[in-house]
């Protein structure tokens, strides 16, 4: 329902959006910083920024401190289509939710959280995971 939200409305995808709300979260960020934060891959954050940049909702300035590197900041009307997928996405989750009682729907952020806090990890756990599967550690490298 978002992704027909999103082109209907935006003339977007919904990973095109994820873009915006990177550079509003942190403006001047460069393409891997974006696809590493929103979990892109580098073909998906080209496609999105270029995408972003014909319908100048980002700008791309040159990095001063380096000059191979492009950093992306949003765009006044860009600022707007952010705001307007914001909108989106909460109408779309209360949609997605409205079967739900205000208790389960507690019951299920409270759930959601936990579950979000048991994802974060160390390199230690990586290690010890890779152990128990592998029988060994290996570099990533």
């Amino acid at each position: 329902m978002a992704e027909e939200l999103f082109a209907r409305h935006l003339d977007i995808r919904v990973l095109d959006w994820r873009v915006l709300v990177k550079l509003a979260d942190k403006p001047g960020s460069i393409p891997t910083e974006i696809g590493k934060d929103m979990l892109m891959t580098p073909v998906q954050t080209g496609r999105s920024l270029l995408r972003l940049r014909e319908l100048k909702l980002v700008v791309a300035v040159p990095d001063p401190g380096d000059g191979r590197a492009t950093r992306y900041t949003l765009t006044k009307a860009g600022h707007g289509s952010y705001e307007a997928g914001m909108k989106i996405v909460v109408e779309v989750q209360a949609f997605a939710m409205r079967d739900l009682s205000a208790v389960e729907t507690v019951a299920l952020n409270g759930l959601l959280d936990r579950l979000m806090a048991s994802t974060s990890y160390t390199p230690e756990d990586v290690n010890r995971l890779s152990i128990s599967l592998f029988g060994g550690a290996r570099d990533s490298a």
